[in-house]
């Protein structure tokens, strides 16, 4: 871009640089503190609070990632009480191994109990940790004012808010900031001889495992940094991946013998049990991936249908091609030993990609790829900087070089704001419905109730109402059904003292993200299948190729008899129903008053 004596090169020098993008980093984060706890956060509150558990949770303080643990058993009784709905999957596994992340949460909550601002603060802390370690990386492998520009395009990253604002998403950050700094202890090792640096690297990448999954990326950046990167032969650089390679395999096969893993959801494919619909996801999840680690688009639109799902595939297509054009150009004016910082930088970005390609697309996920793609936008921009003058299409290249700003700088702030915005929305929803909640239960008899939500108006009500009123500390009932996470409108029908039917106007049951998280659509519930929940009794009465469209419901007592609270979602929260009279009907209209 500009030479380092200008006024904007001096802007991007290091160490100046940094201390800015630290400062920025922190600025964007403030508003996290807004955000307060949502969705997994009440689960891991309700643990590490010690409340007396619904069911056998697999869950532990010191595990709290182990959400299913694939026992049919354990699973039989935690549908029984409600904690999870009736049509998952028996087989279900979805279990991750996060020790440190687990650690961590124990500290927050001896620290700061139920007060998130504490939690917040942690998370904002390994965000300044990563952008720091991100710094150090760019410093030593880029040329001066990409390497300014890089750590500033990192810091501003919009795909960073969710894990800095989420706290139960901070495992993104806790595995990526040690993995990050493993990857330059191996640098130090391998560029400036410093043999102390090797074992270090090794603890940081082990430290890195600890926290999460996502620093398996980091093994992809260090595989092709000595497969691309290193000059020396090739034997030497083979042997120089030994200790990770052995450290990455142990990792593997613990993470397999204690039973970690995901089977049997649409959320989450174990590429190592199911190859096959592993790649096939794969194929539409990386290129929309790449659309939001190229061009800074949500990524997470993809889930909103298979149009959007193929704009953004073909967008992050464009992107690799556009930026992959203006780097073809940028390379003649590279140094040998720039270039090849920057080959292993961008195969590193694309490999790391992989792993996160296991579950649905979403920004979050690209915390670990975003240390390439930085680097690799940061490059472009400097090229359309240097051409502005020369170029026969001076215009054109400005305006090139203006989408990249606009995308990954201008808008960031804005996106920041919106994360912790919708947070706080979701977080506010949450508390709205558990004071409803208060007064529509009645403490005193609930514990001999059962509860039945007839229809959530979306997974996050369906899923998560239930650990918000348990981490509360609310009387838990017997049981707590919730018969449908589908958003369309229900027609509810009594079809005798005990039983109802739910029937969809449009759409069929068990076919939205939110259901198939506990059911993968290989796994259908074909009609006549009957669930019985030991209290009430569900059974699939009509069902096509497309799913079940009518479903019948048997309670084992009369629908006003004290011991069933019957609960429908009315004017923004969970409301009592009052029953219909036998042939009556109660139209469910759960898109209504959905703040």
């Amino acid at each position: 871009m500009e030479t380092p004596a200008s006024p904007g090169g001096r802007w991007l020098a290091f160490p100046r640089i940094l201390w800015l993008s630290l400062a920025a980093a922190l600025v964007l984060s403030l508003p996290m503190f807004l955000a307060g706890f949502v969705t997994d956060d009440y689960v891991y509150l309700g643990v590490l609070s010690g409340r007396p558990p619904p069911g056998p949770l697999p869950n532990t303080s010191y595990d709290l990632y182990r959400y299913v643990d694939g026992n049919p058993d354990t699973l039989q009784q935690l549908v029984t009480r409600g904690v999870y709905p009736w049509w998952t999957l028996p087989e279900l596994r979805l279990a991750f191994w996060r020790p440190l992340s687990s650690a961590l949460a124990v500290l927050d909550h001896r620290l700061f109990g139920m007060s998130p601002t504490g939690y917040q603060a942690h998370s904002i802390l390994w965000y300044l940790a990563a952008v720091a370690v991100a710094g150090l990386l760019y410093r030593r492998l880029l040329p001066g004012l990409a390497a300014g520009l890089a750590v500033l395009l990192f810091a501003l990253d919009d795909a960073h808010a969710v894990p800095v604002g989420w706290i139960s998403n901070r495992n993104a950050l806790v595995s990526a900031v040690p993995a990050m700094l493993g990857l330059w202890l191996h640098l130090e090792w391998r560029e400036r001889g410093r043999v102390w640096a090797m074992p270090l690297s090794i603890v940081g990448l082990a430290l890195g495992l600890g926290g999460g999954e996502g620093a398996l990326g980091f093994f992809a950046y260090l595989g092709c940094y000595e497969l691309l990167g290193h000059k020396g032969p090739l034997r030497q650089r083979l042997l120089a991946l030994v200790p990770a390679v052995l450290l990455g395999l142990a990792y593997v096969v613990a993470y397999k013998s204690l039973g970690y893993g995901a089977f049997g959801s649409d959320f989450y494919i174990d590429p190592a049990r199911q190859p096959g619909p592993w790649l096939a996801n794969a194929l539409t999840r990386v290129p929309a991936l790449l659309s939001g680690l190229l061009l800074s688009l949500p990524s997470d639109m993809a889930l909103s249908g298979p149009g959007f799902q193929v704009a953004l595939g073909l967008a992050g297509l464009a992107g690799v091609v556009a930026v992959g054009l203006l780097v073809r150009a940028a390379w003649p004016g590279l140094e040998e030993q720039q270039r090849r910082h920057l080959r292993w930088l961008m195969a590193g970005a694309a490999l790391s990609l992989l792993p996160v390609a296991s579950t649905l697309p979403s920004n979050r996920l690209l915390l670990t790829p975003s240390l390439g793609g930085a680097a690799v936008v940061a490059v472009a921009l400097t090229q359309l900087w240097r051409w502005r003058e020369r170029a026969w299409q001076p215009r054109a290249l400005a305006a090139g070089a203006a989408v990249l700003v606009l995308l990954h700088v201008v808008t960031a702030p804005y996106f920041w704001w919106e994360t912790a915005a919708g947070f706080r929305a979701v977080s506010a929803r949450g508390d709205r419905i558990h004071g409803v909640l208060t007064g529509e239960l009645d403490s005193g008899r609930l514990a001999q109730q059962r509860v039945a939500v007839l229809a959530a108006p979306d997974p996050m009500v369906g899923m998560y109402t239930a650990a918000r009123w348990w981490m509360g500390g609310g009387v838990l009932p017997r049981a707590w059904w919730t018969l449908s996470f589908s958003p369309e409108v229900h027609r509810a029908t009594r079809t005798g003292p005990s039983t109802l039917e739910l029937e969809l106007e449009r759409g069929r049951f068990l076919t939205t993200r939110g259901e198939r998280l506990y059911r993968y659509a290989d796994a259908p519930v074909a009609q006549g299948t009957d669930v019985d929940l030991q209290g009430v009794r569900v059974k699939v009465l009509e069902a096509d190729a497309e799913g079940p469209r009518r479903l019948g419901v048997t309670f084992d007592a009369p629908l006003e008899d004290p011991s069933l609270v019957l609960l429908y979602w009315k004017e923004g929260a969970l409301r009592r129903l009052q029953p219909p009279p036998t042939g009556g009907q109660v139209l469910l209209n759960v898109r209504m008053n959905v703040p």
